[in-house]
């Protein structure tokens, strides 16, 4: 069951959001393009993930284990719409959507069209719930 649950709609295209969700064990976001999920990364956990991850039998959505975290880096959880600020951008290159997702005032996370995972600036090294920004 979710205690957080929100989606913000992109400035740029209407139909592109992202969806913030907090299960009470984990936070994730998903960048929606027409109902579909294009890209998703995790954002923090509640309780403290066990070292050592059966990435089969856990339950899903997962924890992100210790060992891909920064020391010492914790977040708030997200509890109201206003702790949530989204930028949105075309790439470049290929127009393709990304957000970026700061939680109370603090940038977290980049996701774009294909990226599973996205990137956060919570994590010490590449994983399979987000990779290095």
């Amino acid at each position: 069951m979710s205690t957080f649950y929100t989606e913000v709609t992109c400035e740029l295209d209407p139909g592109y959001s992202l969806i913030i969700e907090d299960d009470g064990r984990v936070a994730y976001a998903y960048l929606m393009s027409y109902g579909d999920i294009i890209g998703d990364v995790w954002l923090y956990n509640h309780p403290e993930a066990m070292n050592k991850v059966d990435w089969n039998n856990q339950q899903m959505p997962w924890l992100n284990p210790p060992e891909y975290l920064k020391a010492g880096v914790s977040i708030t959880p997200v509890t109201d719409k206003s702790q949530i600020r989204c930028e949105w951008n075309e790439t470049p290159d290929d127009g393709l959507i990304e957000a970026s997702i700061s939680l109370h005032g603090k940038f977290i996370a980049q996701v774009l069209s294909g990226s599973k995972p996205g990137w956060s600036t919570l994590v010490a090294k590449d994983g399979p719930l987000a990779q290095v920004y």
